[in-house]
């Protein structure tokens, strides 16, 4: 309990960069130790040569430095838009008085570390159990998740991104946003429950939805 009151004493900038620093480095070793030229041609053997297989690689080898600067950006917008659809629920329940934005901002870097904890897992079940697999075996996977009951070729590409997002690790981030919204503020323990129920769930089921139609009309394309 030491460490986590030790969290929420940190400023919000430094839990932000080492948020997005670990970020990084799990993108990082999972592009270099994961993904490599045998994983790359194995997936795409049925569509490139070897050689022509290799050069695309290389390309995307060489252009991956945009992906780590852009993983800051795309936390701070996630931790912006649902910092605002958290403190609504606090408006509903007539609580802003109590949660600060900031505040609520702050939880949702602590939480995130929940995130990265489930990319270490999948990172290390690839590095050292998986075998043989290719990137959308890669795709594929997310650890104690209901997508691990399915064979790939099981399940339809319009079902993958739902299934994953049923997990054990979405779940304890779900606890850990109410406990954060409880430990940060003067609400109750059922008020921030109430908060999460009438605003992040609703959201995080439209997201799906969204993914879901954005899948069906690609497939359709």
């Amino acid at each position: 309990m030491s460490i986590v009151q030790g969290l929420y004493n940190l400023k919000k900038l430094h839990l932000f960069a080492g948020i997005a620093f670990l970020n990084i480095l799990i993108s990082w070793l999972s592009n270099r130790m994961l993904v490599d030229e045998v994983v790359f041609y194995n997936t795409f053997s049925d569509q490139l040569t070897w050689d022509r297989a290799m050069n695309l690689f290389g390309n995307l080898k060489n252009i991956a430095w945009l992906g780590y600067i852009t993983i800051p950006i795309i936390l701070f917008i996630k931790f912006s838009v649902v910092s605002l659809i958290l403190y609504s629920g606090a408006f509903m329940f007539n609580l802003h008085n109590e949660l600060t934005l900031g505040s609520i901002f702050r939880v949702l870097i602590i939480s995130e570390i929940i995130i990265i904890l489930a990319g270490l897992v999948k990172f290390l079940w690839f590095l050292f159990f998986a075998g043989n697999y290719t990137l959308h075996d890669l795709n594929f996977f997310y650890p104690l998740s209901l997508i691990n009951l399915f064979r790939i070729e099981e399940v339809s590409q319009f079902w993958i991104f739902p299934l994953q997002m049923v997990n054990l690790f979405q779940i304890i981030y779900i606890l850990s946003l109410s406990y954060g919204l409880y430990r940060s503020s003067g609400i109750t323990q059922s008020g921030s429950e109430k908060i999460i129920l009438a605003t992040y769930l609703p959201a995080l089921i439209v997201w799906v939805a969204f993914i879901m139609f954005l899948t069906l009309d690609t497939a359709v394309i």
